[in-house]
């Protein structure tokens, strides 16, 4: 009797160690659209295009390439980036990517084109 009071006390004690563990977990973890990598989501999912120029794609660190486009840089890059802009496919044709990745990679690409540009 006194090894099952044991046993079921422990329980609670495990239970209770794995209850705290996670809110604790929850309440300290990262947001994680602030560990996205831009530069990377770039690389992996834009470059293709946007280095070589493809299909007439506005090359990043170009600034040329992007002459006459709107003047609202990012909420705009960022909505052509989602939905798709002329040749280009919604999310670089990758329709599974979520919004974060899209916005990251976008940020990254108009950050490093026009590093003294004005915020939105």
């Amino acid at each position: 009797m006194r090894q099952t009071a044991f046993l079921i006390a422990a329980g609670f004690v495990l239970v209770s160690c794995a209850h705290n563990g996670s809110e604790t977990a929850a309440s300290s973890a990262i947001d994680p659209v602030a560990v996205i990598d831009g530069k990377a989501a770039y690389d992996e999912h834009c470059a293709a295009c946007h280095e070589t120029g493809m299909l007439g794609a506005p090359r990043e660190g170009q600034p040329k390439d992007w002459q006459g486009r709107s003047s609202l840089w990012q909420g705009v890059l960022m909505e052509h980036a989602r939905t798709g802009y002329f040749e280009m496919p919604a999310r670089g044709g990758k329709t599974q990517l979520a919004d974060d990745v899209v916005d990251a990679a976008a940020e990254y690409m108009l950050e490093h084109t026009f590093q003294d540009r004005p915020e939105d």
